[in-house]
C-alpha cells in the first residue's frame, strides 16, 4: 500500500510538472503573438500613410522649390522609421518578386526603376516595390 500511494504521488507530481510546462510554454507563446500583433496592428494605416507619402514625393520631384515639402517629407519618413518601416531598396538590387512587383518590362532587362515604393515591417512585407525592368 506504502508503494502504491508513493507511486500515485509520484505520478501526480509528474502530471503537475507537465501541466506547469505547457502553462510557461502558453504564457510565452501568448506574449510573442502579442508583441506580432502589436507590431502589425497598424499595418492599414501605414499603408495609407505610404499611399500619401508617394503623392507627396511625385510633387516634390515636380516642384522647383523643395522648401517645407522635404521637411514634411523628412519628417513622414522618420516617422515610419520610428514604427520599424522601412523602405524597399530598389537600386543596385536584382528582381525579387518577393520584395518587387514588376509592372514593366524591357527585353534584355536587368536594372530596376522604381514606380512605387515598397515598404517593409521587420521581415513582412506590407507592401511590395512597384518596379520597371530596364535595360543597363
Amino acid at each position: 500500500m506504502d508503494d502504491e500511494l508513493k507511486n500515485q504521488a509520484e505520478e501526480y507530481l509528474n502530471n503537475w510538472k507537465r501541466e506547469r510546462a505547457d502553462f510557461i510554454n502558453y504564457r510565452k507563446d501568448e506574449v510573442k503573438r502579442m508583441q506580432e500583433f502589436i507590431k502589425f496592428a497598424n499595418e492599414g494605416l501605414i499603408m495609407e500613410v505610404a499611399d500619401i507619402l508617394d503623392d507627396l514625393e511625385i510633387v516634390a520631384k515636380h516642384q522647383s522649390e523643395k522648401g517645407g515639402l522635404s521637411q514634411v517629407l523628412n519628417k513622414f519618413n522618420e516617422l515610419l522609421k520610428k514604427y520599424g518601416v522601412e523602405k524597399i531598396k530598389v537600386a543596385d538590387q536584382e528582381f525579387n518578386p518577393y520584395y518587387h512587383e514588376s509592372v514593366e518590362s524591357e527585353p534584355g532587362g536587368e536594372k530596376l526603376e522604381e514606380i512605387r515604393a515598397g515598404y517593409t515591417i521587420g521581415d513582412k512585407v506590407i507592401r511590395p516595390a512597384r518596379v520597371k525592368i530596364v535595360k543597363k
